[in-house]
């Protein structure tokens, strides 16, 4: 079974100017595509003999590489060609109605990049008992080295094929999906335990069935709200926190907007501004509700 994992990424500061480069020109394919694509349905709209022509939706960025933009050649060629792939995954799931029509990525907030299991490859480490107890993540390839980046892995994983690499107000983070095998999925055939919870039910009417049942639905204001009424909130110490830290964001927001535009202050006062968002954003993420909401009613599904 696929599991997600995220782990805390801490490169120094020249694997960090590597990987923003990485970050700016796949970016840059991206954003190229979807100019591109703006533009020819644009000038379809406006010219009639254009009518009935398909609009090129491709995964080509060759062209995009020009004199102005030697620099792409500064990076392997797979960051660039997963850049016009993101593209075209993102068209895939606009004609499948999942999601809108690609969009131009901005330079500020959340930056990432995707990078398949060409450029980087998890080095296995041994115990004592013959086991593996970690992994070593090697980035770059010959001509492109990045070297050993550390990450704190809090949990086992397995070994992915791509792996995204994320950077939001100064902390990195490594994020991908791999094969858990510890952790089947259940087989077509039903298996005894499930037939004996059934067994267990099946006596039941609606009414009584509906006693055991508990929902919760989460939120904004009040983080979880269950179907018996009940309102588990915030601690007010982190209430009061966050009110603080929402001060503190708009405030280095309108710094920020004050400052000149592409300067590195600029980058700093968006840098402190982010830290400000963050801890509101980790107290929901990391709140155990449901948790502390199964241990109130441990039985009540």
């Amino acid at each position: 079974m696929l599991n997600g994992y995220k782990f805390r990424l801490y490169p120094h500061a020249e694997q960090e100017r590597i990987l923003l480069q990485w970050i700016g020109c796949q970016r840059l394919i991206y954003n190229a595509k979807v100019q591109e694509d703006r533009y020819f349905r644009r000038f379809a709209q406006c010219m009639v003999g254009t009518a009935g022509e398909k609009i090129p939706v491709d995964q080509e960025y060759s062209r995009f590489i020009t004199e102005k933009t030697a620099f792409l050649k500064q990076v392997p060629s797979q960051i660039l060609r997963n850049g016009a792939v993101k593209f075209r995954q993102t068209y895939s799931r606009f004609f499948q109605k999942l999601g809108g029509r690609p969009k131009i990525q901005k330079k500020s907030g959340r930056q990432a990049v995707w990078i398949t299991d060409e450029l980087f490859q998890f080095i296995p480490l041994i115990d004592e008992t013959s086991e593996i107890a970690s992994y070593q993540l090697i980035r770059g390839t010959q001509k492109f080295p990045v070297g050993a980046l550390a990450y704190v892995a809090h949990r086992p994983h397995g070994v992915p094929s791509s792996i995204h690499v994320t950077v939001e107000g100064g902390h990195w983070w490594l994020s991908f999906a791999a094969e858990d095998p510890a952790v089947t999925m259940p087989q077509k055939t039903v298996d005894a335990a499930t037939e004996q919870i059934a067994e267990d039910l099946r006596h039941l009417s609606t009414e009584q069935l509906a006693e055991r049942t508990l929902g919760g639905d989460r939120g904004v204001a009040k983080p979880l709200v269950t179907s018996d009424g009940k309102i588990y909130d915030l601690d007010p110490v982190q209430k009061d926190r966050i009110q603080q830290h929402r001060k503190q964001h708009k405030k280095w927001q309108r710094r920020a907007s004050r400052r000149k535009k592409g300067s590195r202050n600029q980058k700093k006062a968006h840098q402190k501004a982010a830290r400000y968002q963050r801890y509101e954003k980790n107290v929901r993420s990391t709140r155990p509700m449901i948790p502390m909401c199964l241990r109130i009613c441990p039985l009540r599904i």
